[in-house]
């Protein structure tokens, strides 16, 4: 691949984060696992609680974050690679 084409390719990390809902009380706020263990002093058991893995990336069209998932969706979009999302840049910056 050709120097100018690397260097118009923005590699972005993928956040990954847990989230504990529980199933019973509605009105209960979904938090961390950490922050759940904090509050509760133990871990989320299961059938009550349910644990969702969340997967985020800052958008390089917009700066905004989004889940991963969303990405494929983008023209800009390349792959998914060891924690990364490949995408093309928006812009070109002149050096």
């Amino acid at each position: 691949m050709p120097v100018e084409k690397i260097s118009n390719l923005s590699h972005i990390e993928i956040r990954p984060f847990e989230v504990v809902i529980d199933l019973e009380d509605i009105f209960a706020p979904q938090c961390t696992v950490e922050q759940f263990v904090k509050l509760h002093g133990c871990s989320p058991k299961p059938p009550r609680y349910r644990v969702v893995s969340i997967e985020t990336v800052s958008c390089t069209e917009d700066g905004q974050p989004v889940l991963v998932t969303e990405c494929g969706r983008c023209r800009r979009f390349i792959r998914r690679y060891q924690g990364n999302i490949c995408c093309r840049r928006s812009r070109y910056i002149e050096k």
